[in-house]
């Protein structure tokens, strides 16, 4: 059986912080891959699929050595794993996928997905 990719933007590895907010309470957490379209980040809280969210991304500034930008954006939980709130679990996957990206945040995050795929 052959996998057919449906995602439209490319994904790259990433280990960004990333905080977000709208879910039980405010989020802190660290992105494994992110494209222009989404966000994979692991997150101490659990946090309901469909659930509007607030995420702010911190993007090393291209040529900066300790320069972040930060990146602002909406976006809705799409998947979450485990699936349900586990007291056992100490963090959690989530998917989340972009609603609105401001121009500003969106050209910062091409620039780091690009340049991340050029390296």
């Amino acid at each position: 059986m052959q996998f057919h990719e449906r995602r439209k933007a490319e994904r790259v590895e990433a280990n960004l912080s990333v905080t977000v907010r709208g879910g039980p309470a405010e989020a802190k957490g660290k992105a494994l891959n992110v494209s222009t379209n989404g966000i994979y980040f692991e997150s101490p809280n659990f946090i309901e699929p469909l659930t509007r969210v607030r995420l702010e991304l911190m993007v090393p500034e291209p040529g900066a050595s300790k320069r972040e930008l930060t990146v602002t954006c909406d976006g809705v939980v799409v998947r979450i794993e485990p699936e349900r709130k586990d007291p056992s679990v100490s963090a959690y996957r989530v998917a989340i996928f972009f609603t609105l990206v401001p121009d500003a945040s969106q050209k910062t995050l091409d620039r780091y997905i690009r340049a991340r795929l050029s390296s």
